[in-house]
């Protein structure tokens, strides 16, 4: 089996640093690239391996050049913009392994109208919906209806395309912003009316590779941003895993009437699909139907999951970007995890000023992000940091590019900051949920910013 010494990973967000802390617990890794720059991701104490480049995940021509000159033997794709614009397919024209699905595939991401209609060719249970296309007919058609709708945009909108309507009143206002204000901008050139799903919703992440499909673990996100289900649809403000709903009987079901007419639905329409894939599902009472398809790992999903499986990553994420797959590869720790995320004051309604985040000297100096594995880790996202002026700090720089250090080995030279959006992701794991649950709200109680938002109820039974 081939090994990957040399790995890039594209994006820093949460989903990215957990990615990237996940393939660096392998020792054979000997430099594992990140752009932009991530200073959450974990290299052991002393490490030298980790080589942050300042290069935004949508500049492909600037990925490519990076990927040759450090001589990159597998790139893993976080975010969906480059999937969406095809950055798969330059890396592997390029001679360069590639995780994640090329262009046409990531069209079940990049257009809802596009994964709508393949749910409805393949026989994938899904929400009814109507399409549109032109603002005077959306606006007529919601006017309309008094009920409870899901207006989505057809495109990217960063997680917050999907505005959930109780009334009209709210679907009217929903649709003004799409169509009429452009919030989201061409995203929504078209727009999806769907009927409200009620249930319990359940993540399932998926390796891809090779007409094959393994399930990695279901979980469940929580999306509106406040208690009790509340407020704006987010990113995902928390996840659970496992999900006490992923019974046996609901497994059968998602893997007969979803997994399995989604893998043909792929080979019969000639889709190359070689990643991994996120199905956002509704548990209702007439079974499960399909909310969305991302063609990468979710986020917060990755950093609830990641913790419970114990993997050979590099070796095995590269085998999937050459076209291979095997499940034994994949092993499923004991436990439960649960996954707080702290987001900046003005989150998802707009731009933050940067905060400094205090107490991560008191989580580490707790003991809680140490081990194998350790029992907390702290996933970064809208996270910048600034140098702290020390009696040195007007020596000479170094020649060269300052090696990488770990937040938590470089509390002293350094502040960091919450420079928007969603923040920090806190995941903790435990014996069970509840224990999980205790830990991750106990850290939490040792973090602050300026404006700091989180959920209360995350993993909260009864």
């Amino acid at each position: 089996m081939q090994y990957p010494r040399r790995i890039m990973v594209v994006g820093n967000g949460g989903r990215e640093c957990a990615l990237a802390s996940a393939l660096l617990a392998s020792e054979e890794v000997e430099q594992l690239v990140i752009t932009p720059a991530n200073w959450g991701v974990l290299d052991p104490p002393g490490g030298q391996r980790v080589l942050p480049l300042v290069i935004k995940a949508d500049d492909s021509a600037a990925l490519l050049a990076a990927a040759r000159e450090y001589a990159v033997e597998l790139a893993v794709v976080g975010p969906e913009a480059p999937l969406v614009s095809g950055l798969a397919d330059q890396l592997n024209e390029a001679g360069i392994n590639a995780l994640g699905p090329g262009r046409q595939a990531a069209r079940l991401e990049g257009s809802k109208a596009y994964a709508k209609e393949f749910m409805q060719r393949h026989g994938i249970p899904t929400a009814a919906c109507t399409t549109f296309s032109d603002a005077a007919d959306l606006l007529a058609h919601v006017e309309s209806i008094d009920g409870p709708i899901v207006l989505k945009a057809d495109g990217l909108a960063a997680g917050k395309g999907v505005i959930v309507c109780g009334d009209r009143e709210e679907a009217q206002q929903a649709a003004k912003r799409l169509v009429v204000d452009r919030e989201f901008g061409a995203a929504a050139d078209t727009v999806l009316v769907e009927e409200r799903l009620f249930g319990q919703e359940i993540s399932f992440n998926c390796l891809v590779a090779g007409g094959e499909a393994v399930l990695i673990h279901p979980s469940s996100d929580y999306k509106p941003l406040l208690d009790g289900d509340r407020g704006p649809n987010t990113g995902g403000m928390g996840n659970i895993c496992p999900t006490p709903y992923a019974t046996d009987a609901v497994l059968t079901e998602f893997e007969q009437r979803i997994l399995a007419p989604f893998m043909a639905g792929l080979q019969a329409e000639g889709l190359d699909y070689r990643g991994f894939l996120f199905i956002g599902t509704m548990l209702t009472d007439s079974g499960l139907k399909v909310l969305e398809f991302n063609v990468r790992f979710g986020d917060p999903e990755a950093e609830v999951v990641l913790p419970l499986i114990e993997a050979d990553w590099p070796a095995l994420l590269l085998a999937a970007a050459q076209g291979q797959l095997s499940a034994a590869m994949l092993n499923r720790r004991a436990g439960a995890c649960v996954t707080v995320m702290l987001a900046s004051q003005n989150y998802p309604y707009g731009k933050s000023p940067p905060a400094p985040i205090q107490g991560l000297e008191r989580v580490y100096n707790q003991g809680l992000l140490t081990g194998s594995p350790p029992p907390v880790r702290l996933y970064f996202a809208g996270v910048s940091r600034e140098a702290v002026q020390t009696a040195s700090a007007a020596d000479p720089p170094a020649a060269g590019p300052a090696p990488y250090r770990n937040f938590y080995d470089n509390l002293e030279q350094a502040r960091y900051l919450a420079s928007g959006g969603r923040v920090l992701a806190v995941s903790a794991q435990g014996p069970d949920l509840s224990a999980a649950r205790r830990l991750a709200y106990e850290v939490v109680g040792n973090l602050h910013f300026e404006g700091m938002q989180y959920r209360s109820d995350i993993g909260q039974q009864g």
